[in-house]
């Protein structure tokens, strides 16, 4: 017996020991295999070190218009990075790597990395040609703004912007793809004391994307609004949301704009009533009911044209009803190649950008331009010895000198210009309707087209028409609440109007015909604060727009409030939709010019709330 294990305790011992030497040889074996993974790492981490000094460099050569340096440091760069990449996976493929889940997660998250800097230095390099054939046109102009230039340097110019439209979509591509590949990385491991700074990164890819985004459809569109390669004629609708109307706000005033290898070769506003007066008698049209019934007129006029809160819709009218009262009264105009409405709100902020405006003795700013220009073009004209048919001259030269500010702009004012378009894109004070239907393609990709959504969730959208009330919109406080009732799907909508204002020039009650636009199919159940008979209450269908809109009128005197609640049910088959996603989804519209404060909830719980300046696009899960 004891022999017995002593052989095995023998036995174990050189089992051991064969182990121990089997574990040494293998570690040795290990170690002169992470020693070549460790060469091949540190060859990865210094090629991406240079790819980045050169990127750095690259970046001061840009600053100082050294274009051909630039573009040398930027191959240099996606060289060095290239080389890295093929560093790290010579690292992963290492036998004494590639079975260690952990180590291959850091170098996934470094790959992710350097593939990020990979794909931006290539979207540098498509760039540097781009702005350095800007740069060339520009050269030598001193002030370096769009004015100095040359009408041929103005079509080199556009052909330019209009040909790099592959480039850019090129490089919108390489910003998505390099902020997916960020959206990778984790933020326990290799990389986590950079984390913060990766996310930043992040934020900026994002900010970018959404730009070039923007810039892309405006390549296309640019030439075609600044009358390139032809000339191009538009019809420009300056809307006072003061006084709203659907699309935006009351035609006061309208103008003529022409535009040619990107200048204005003619711009003249004119009183929308010196085209409507002379056609009295001698233009027909049936006008809406409510603009017959509480405007006391029969006949569709230009200045009421605007009566769809889908801008296409209404700039099709304004065309029609422009072009039909001029040949009313003997005059042959030749077709716009696109309607675009203006709110003083885009205006105010050019006027920011480019300083305050003098005319006639009075400065105009952003904050004044719109009430000053209402009193001097309803009230002080009379005290200046002016006459009514000529009262809005003054909009001709205030905007005279914003074109001439406007054009004279230094390049480094670029960016600023066109974060205010977009800005005042997304909150609808530019709204652009083309006939060709290529540029009307792009409008609606830059979000400029102004159309009522075509949804397939719920769908609100509230659109008041002020009708013979002055500027009265002016002294209104405006709320709406929206709460869905998920078992059951029902909605009610509440409408809170506050009257600010008094008696005056400007104001007075307030008289509006208000439609709700809800998903087609919606079923009112019933409704407070306005009498179905007294209110003109109606529940139509408007299937061009795809929407089941209820429509009244209501009016309320200064210093008082009014509450008006409507209860309607959602269409079966959109509730089904949303029972099977477990998800409801809401898209609700801004009608241009009305800015009011909006409330979201979803039994008691509030999903949203803030001021609707843009479009708000909801989606939240279901609780049931």
């Amino acid at each position: 017996m004891k022999k017995n294990t002593a052989l095995v305790i023998n036995l174990i011992f050189k089992l051991l020991k064969y182990a121990i030497i089997l574990a040494l040889i293998l570690l040795v074996i290990v170690l002169i295999l992470l020693s070549s993974a460790y060469h091949d790492f540190k060859s990865a981490g210094q090629n991406a070190l240079s790819a980045k000094n050169e990127l750095s460099l690259a970046v001061l050569d840009v600053k100082n218009r050294n274009w051909e340096e630039a573009l040398n440091k930027t191959e240099l760069a996606n060289e060095k990075i290239a080389t890295a990449l093929d560093n790290l996976q010579k690292t992963r493929s290492n036998p004494a790597v590639e079975h260690f889940s952990i180590i291959n997660k850091q170098i996934n998250d470094l790959e992710y990395l350097f593939e990020t800097t990979e794909i931006l230095s290539k979207s540098m390099k498509e760039a540097i040609p781009i702005a350095a054939s800007l740069d060339k046109i520009y050269s030598g102009k001193g002030e370096n703004n769009f004015t100095n230039l040359s009408s041929l340097e103005k079509a080199k110019f556009f052909k330019l912007i209009y040909e790099s439209e592959p480039e850019i979509n090129g490089i919108k591509a390489n910003l998505a793809l390099a902020a997916l590949n960020l959206e990778k990385i984790h933020k326990i491991g290799i990389l986590w004391p950079y984390y913060k700074q990766i996310s930043e990164i992040k934020s900026e890819l994002e900010t970018a994307n959404y730009l070039i985004a923007k810039l892309s459809p405006l390549t296309q569109l640019l030439p075609a609004l600044a009358g390139y390669p032809s000339q191009s004629r538009f019809l420009l609708i300056l809307q006072n949301n003061d006084e709203l109307r659907p699309s935006g706000g009351f035609i006061g005033t309208y103008g003529i704009l022409e535009s040619k290898n990107g200048e204005i070769v003619y711009l003249k506003t004119d009183d929308s009533y010196h085209l409507d007066m002379p056609s009295v008698g001698l233009w027909k049209m049936q006008a809406p009911a409510p603009i017959s019934k509480y405007m006391k007129v029969e006949n569709w006029y230009f200045r009421d044209a605007n009566w769809s809160p889908d801008w296409p819709t209404s700039a099709k009218k304004i065309e029609e009803i422009y072009q039909g009262e001029n040949k009313a009264i003997g005059q042959i105009m030749p077709p716009s190649v696109g309607v675009i409405a203006i709110n003083p709100e885009l205006v105010a902020d050019f006027i920011r950008l480019v300083g305050p405006i003098t005319v006639r003795g009075e400065s105009y700013n952003a904050e004044n331009l719109q009430q000053l220009l209402q009193y001097n073009v309803e009230v002080a004209y009379k005290e200046q010895d002016i006459s009514s048919w000529n009262r809005k001259e003054i909009i001709n030269e205030l905007l005279a000198e914003l074109k001439n500010r406007l054009f004279n702009l230094p390049t480094s004012s670029l960016g600023s210009l066109l974060g205010i378009l977009d800005q005042n894109i997304n909150e609808k004070n530019i709204q652009i309707y083309f006939t060709d239907k290529n540029w009307e393609s792009l409008i609606n990709r830059l979000g400029a087209d102004g159309k009522v959504k075509d949804t397939d969730g719920d769908y609100l959208m509230v659109v008041d028409a002020n009708l013979a009330a002055y500027k009265s919109d002016a002294a209104m406080k405006k709320n709406i609440s929206y709460e869905i009732n998920q078992e059951n799907f029902q909605v009610q909508v509440k409408l809170n109007y506050q009257h600010t204002g008094d008696f005056d020039w400007r104001t007075t009650r307030y008289r509006s015909y208000t439609r709700i636009y809800t998903p087609l199919g919606s079923k009112l159940i019933s409704l407070q604060g306005i009498n179905e008979t007294q209110n003109d209450f109606s529940v139509s269908e408007d299937t061009l727009l795809n929407k089941t809109v209820f429509g009244f009128f209501f009016s309320i005197e200064p210093g008082e409030s009014r509450d008006i609640i409507i209860n309607y049910a959602l269409p079966d088959e959109l509730k089904e939709n949303m029972l099977q996603k477990n998800q409801y989804n809401l898209y609700w519209q801004k009608q241009a010019g009305n800015y009011t404060n909006a409330r979201v909830s979803n039994k008691n719980n509030i999903i949203w709330q803030g001021e609707l300046r843009t479009d708000k696009s909801l989606i939240f899960n279901l609780n049931r």
